[in-house]
Parts: structure tokens; sequence; C-alpha cells
């Protein structure tokens, strides 16, 4: 498969290497002649090796967002030289695209919701004939099971959409959502050129949809096209705060992020294109030698097909300009570090890869990128311990005084000072150029207009910095217990806008305010003043672990905010019609179980047929299906446990026994147990 961005890819990421080495290691030298004066060689080894690593990561993500101001400022947003509008294509007649919908015992009514928006959306477009939805559920749970199928025939119904729309469930879970798609493409995948990957809470607008697939149909060197979602529709301060920081400062990132990438860009998971044919051909996921958590299955598989489709030749797109591709974020501080475990699991397992044969060195990159996402942490906790123990280096040469500490120092020699504000602007300047972008492209209305929008990126930097320390902590403790064999997996995840109590707070971030308060109250006097204003940040934010974390999940200050014209995105100004589709009364139409789904599924005539033709004949399991239908019978649904319900869930025959059987019932007792009297 020709490759034509080649050349162009591999010289911009010499260039990004350099970028990234060469102020890492000039910054390495000057900290190593403020060490060598003071610090014996351990500690000065130590200490370099740390800042060197973590400087080169910091300036990896300052020159990407540097890149993409510049195109951006420059009205290059999509690079003259990487056009995909150069070469689109009308889609053939027979092209097929389905569009996927994993789901594992997800809230049905937002799912529904989605794919509803996406349906009505490609159908306002004028393009529905190149486009098939499946939802393929993997949920465990009755009640969310039952709900999924009576969901989605009323979506049929209201959409007049049988035929197009369809619903499949998994009897087993295999490999999570990777296997849910792998299964999909090897018992349908032939039937379709390409199919377009959602997440539970995505939304894509018909137009985006259809300009993929003229893309693709253009440039049949590419195998996956990944858009840039954007987070949406939370009202917790906490996610209102995410979703400004990514609508904010996202724009620059992904058009560096393309810059770098050309044609071996990264796949998210979700909200892309991808070719049916090489992906089901190349993209099987390798189990890594070993037992969990770095071994075994693969965690985050989304990086890993990406690097795949690239080895066999293909092209990875990552166009950020495409736009209507939207997505929901973690409500919650409790509900994001409980993501990032899973994804601290996934990505450090990906550095096992990186010795495999064919891989391309951008792949390699973005494994090596993904695991410093989460190493950064304890590296920087190692980091602040050897400042802390030079501190102490320097008390004993010099005795317990101010003059005792780096700060002092630095006002003799300048190069500490200067290492910390070269570092700070490193880290900030990424979001002072956005606003800079912002300002200059007349976007500031969308953000509330440049008083409110200011204040917001002020506001969003503190508690940023306030956050840090905790994340600190948290990360380092994933990475420990993932490097000692505590692994974890995928299971649901929170959609709605739930927020954290005071208990939960205290269980979850009690110790670490403890730590905090504890230090403020007593280290004063044995760091010496400086030290401790050195510090001062860190333990701050351990200290308002808690209330951070509780304020920042209310609903009611997010909404506030909103009112503030605080922490306003473009989508909520001008709301796409995708989005407004979400709302209640375009969804009015699905209907709701009440009780207990089992029963309803047994007992209502309609549900009880369209989930029997959902289902095959097991007869091989009949003994035993016979029986769990007997002690139904005799001693009602509720002596059965969610193991035992499934069965008969699973089998068609069993439901449709059931059903009659329940209908002939005649004593009062055993109709009550089944919700007829």
């Amino acid at each position: 498969m020709s490759r034509i961005w080649e050349g162009y890819g591999q010289s911009r990421r010499r260039w990004l290497t350099a970028l990234i080495i060469l102020p890492a290691a000039a910054l390495g030298m000057l900290l190593q002649q403020v060490l060598s004066l003071s610090q014996p060689l351990w500690l000065e080894i130590i200490t370099l090796t740390i800042f060197i690593l973590l400087f080169a990561w910091i300036s990896a993500g300052f020159w990407t967002a540097l890149m993409g101001f510049l195109l951006l400022i420059r009205g290059r947003g999509r690079l003259a030289d990487f056009d995909p509008e150069r070469h689109l294509a009308r889609p053939r007649p027979d092209v097929r695209v389905a569009i996927l919908m994993p789901i594992y015992n997800e809230e049905v009514q937002r799912t529904i919701a989605g794919l509803q928006s996406c349906y009505r959306s490609i159908q306002r477009a004028g393009k529905l004939e190149f486009f098939d939805f499946f939802v393929l559920s993997d949920s465990r749970d009755s009640q969310a099971w039952v709900a999924e199928e009576l969901a989605t025939a009323s979506l049929c119904q209201e959409l007049n959409a049988f035929g197009r729309i369809h619903y499949r469930r998994r009897p087993v879970n295999l490999h999570a959502k990777s296997g849910n798609v792998a299964d999909f493409c090897r018992r349908w995948g032939k039937q379709f050129e390409y199919m377009v990957v959602l997440d539970a809470d995505s939304v894509m607008s018909g137009d985006t949809l259809y300009r993929m697939l003229e893309i693709m149909e253009g440039n049949p060197q590419v195998g996956i096209l990944q858009t840039q979602p954007i987070s949406v529709n939370r009202e917790t301060l906490y996610a209102r705060i995410q979703q400004f920081s990514q609508r904010l400062y996202g724009p620059l990132f992904s058009a560096g992020l393309r810059y770098w990438q050309l044609g071996d860009g990264h796949f998210i998971g979700h909200n892309a294109m991808l070719r049916v044919a090489p992906f089901t051909a190349h993209c099987a996921l390798p189990l890594l030698p070993g037992k969990a958590p770095l071994g075994g299955q693969l965690l985050s598989h989304d990086f890993v097909e990406a690097a795949l489709m690239a080895r066999a030749g293909w092209e990875v797109w990552f166009l950020p300009e495409l736009g209507g591709s939207w997505e929901e974020s973690p409500p919650t501080l409790i509900d994001d570090l409980k993501r990032d475990r899973r994804w601290a699991q996934g990505n450090l397992q990906h550095l096992r890869l990186l010795a495999a044969d064919g891989l391309r060195s951008a792949h390699r990159f973005l494994f090596i990128n993904g695991a410093m996402s989460f190493l950064a942490a304890p590296l920087w906790g190692i980091f602040l311990l050897m400042g802390a123990l030079s501190g102490w280096v320097l008390w004993q040469q010099n005795g317990p005084s101010d003059s005792a500490s780096l700060f002092h120092y630095g006002i003799e020699n300048p190069l500490p000072i200067w290492l910390f504000g070269i570092t700070l602007f490193f880290l900030l300047a990424p979001k002072f150029l956005a606003l800079l972008w912002v300002l200059w492209s007349g976007q500031k209305n969308l953000y509330g207009g440049f008083l409110a929008l200011l204040l917001s990126m002020m506001l969003e930097i503190m508690i940023s910095i306030a956050l840090a320390p905790v994340r600190m902590v948290f990360h380092s403790i994933f990475v420990v217990q993932i490097l000692t064999g505590r692994g974890v997996k995928w299971g649901t995840q929170v959609r709605g806008d739930q927020e954290t109590p005071w208990r939960v707070g205290l269980r979850s971030f009690g110790a670490v305010s403890l730590v905090g308060l504890l230090f403020l109250l007593f280290m004063q006097s044995y760091l010496g003043f400086w030290h401790f204003i050195w510090l001062l940040p860190i333990f701050i934010g351990f200290t308002l672990a808690v209330p951070l974390a509780v304020f920042t999940s209310r609903s009611s200050w997010g909404r506030w905010a909103r009112r503030q014209r605080l922490f306003l995105i473009p989508e909520e100004v001008q709301v796409p019609w995708e989005l407004r589709s979400l709302a209640p009364e375009y969804v009015d139409f699905l209907p709701q179980i009440e009780g207990d789904a089992f029963v309803t599924a047994v007992v209502h005539p309609q549900l009880n047929a369209l989930h029997a033709a959902l289902q095959r004949d097991r007869s091989t399991l009949w003994s035993f299906s016979a029986h769990l239908c007997n002690k139904a019978l005799t001693m009602g649904p509720q002596a059965l446990n969610a193991a035992e319900r499934n069965i008969l869930l699973r089998d068609r025959q069993s439901m449709l026994t059931l059903h009659r059987a329940v209908w002939s019932l005649s004593e009062p007792e055993k109709l009550a147990r089944w919700g007829l009297t």
C-alpha cells in the first residue's frame, strides 16, 4: 500500500525529536552546574535524569501547541500540503458503512438518544442509503438487556428504520469492547466496506460522516480516519472545567499533532471511520506473555490497532478540522481517576510492544507518550523528594537557616530561578497561545466574551494547579499497583452527572488532605521559610483535595458558573442540531420498563415476542432450562438468581414457554408473584 506522506512525516518528526531533546539537554546542563556545587554525585545523577525526562515530556507538548498555533494563525489548519479535500470522491452506489455502538450496561435512554441523533442527522443530510446502524450489546444485567431491546425496537418504529437499525447481544463478552467489534467484523464485516465505531455517549453529524466517507473513497491508502470528539453536555463544575479546557486548548494541540503525525496518526477507539477488510485482517490484538496486569489481554486497544494498521502499510489520518464529533467527559474527579486507572494499566502494557517488529517510529512514540502520561506522576514525586533531600543536604552544610535553601542560593546564582521560569513557561505558554488564537480568530464571544474567557482561563489554571498534586499521588499509586500485580478490568462507565457525597470524598481523599494539613501545620520549622514556600502550592493542593472533589462535583455549581458565562464553550452558545436532538422531547417515544425487566419480558405479550425473536433455541440446555422454568413457576421469579435469569432470557423456547405458562396460572398467589393481580 502506497504511503503518500512518508517522507514528510519522517522529516517533521526528526525536527520534533531535536526540539524535544536539545532544550531538555541544555537545561539539564544548567541544572548540573547548580547541583554539582553542593550535592553528592548519586543525588545529582538521579535528580538530573528525572528532570531531563520530565522536561522532555513537557517540551513535546509545548512544541506541539506552538506548531498548532502557528498553523492556525497562518490560516493553514488544514496544512496546504496535506489537504484531504484535494482527494474527495463521490461514494460508489453500492458502498456500505456500518455505524457501530458497542454498549455495556449503559443508561439506555442516553444511548438510544445519541443513536437517533446520528440517524436523523444523516437523514437530514440526505445520505441515509449508505449507512446501517448496529447496537452491539455486551450487557450482563438483565434490566439493561431487556430495556435495550425494547428501546431499539421503539427507535426502529419511530424512525421507520426496521432493516437499517439492528440489535445484537453477545452471550459472552470476551475481550470487552475490542472483542465486541472484532466479533462484528468476523460475522458481518464482509458486507461492509467501512465501519464507524462510536462510544455509548458519542454523537456525530451526518455531514461529517458523509465527508469522512468521501475522504476514505478518495484516499484508498487510508485505513483509519480519526476525528477529534469535543466534550459537551455536562453540568457538574468539574466536567464543565474539563470541557472548557479541552475546547480552548485542544485546537492548538490537535493542529500540532496532525502536523507531526501526517499519515501515522492516532486512533482513540471511537468517533472514527475504519476500513473493515484491513482492520479485520491486521488488527487482531496480541495476548501479551505473562499474567495481568502487564501481561495477558491488552486493556487499551486503540493505539495498538492504529500501530498494527500502519505496520500493514495503511495510513492512519487524524483530521480534527472535520468537526461534528462529540462525546461526554467524566462528571467528577473520582470518575476521572477511575478511568485513568484503567488507562494507566493499558498504557503501561504498551511499553511491552515497543520492540515489536515492523512498528513505525511514530506509533512507538505514541506508546511512550501514553505511558509517560502516568509515569510522569511518580517521577515528579521522586523529583520533589530529591529537591527536599537537596535542601536537607544544604541545611547540613550551612546550618538551619533560610540561607540553607536553593532559593537563597539562587539569589547569588540565578540559574535555579531561570530553570524554574523556563519550565513554568513551557507549561503555561500553550494556554496563553490558545487565548491569543481565540482572540485573533474572533471567537471570544463564543466563550462568553473577553472578560469571561480570561477569568475562566485563570480559574481553570488555578484549579488545575490545585488538583495536580492529587493526580500525582493517585497516578503514582496506580503505577505501583500495576507494577506489583494488581490489575483492573473495564467496567460500566459513569455517563450521568453524579455528585460526590462528603463521605465518599473523605473516604477517597481524606488521607491526602490530612497529609497536606499536617505539612502546613508542622513542616515550616523543619524546612526553612523559603523551602516551605517552594512546596506550599503542592501541599495546599493536598489539603484541599476533599473539598475540591466534593464541590466541583456539584451540578448546581456548574449551572451557576454557566449563568455567569464562566467555562462556556462554543457548542453551548451555538448549539448544534445534533446536540439539541438529545433533549427529552426528541426521545419521548422511548418506553420505560417499570419494575423487574425479567418479569416484564416474560409477561408482556409484545415484549415477550420481541425478546424471543432475538434469541436462539438452545436445545442442548433444555433439560436445565426446563428445571429453571419449573422453579420460576412454582416459587416465583424472585427465586431465580441473576445467572439463572440470564440462562432463561437467552433461550427462545424457555421465554415462550414461560409466557404461555404464566398466563395459564390460576392460583392468585402465583399470579401475584408475576404482577398479574
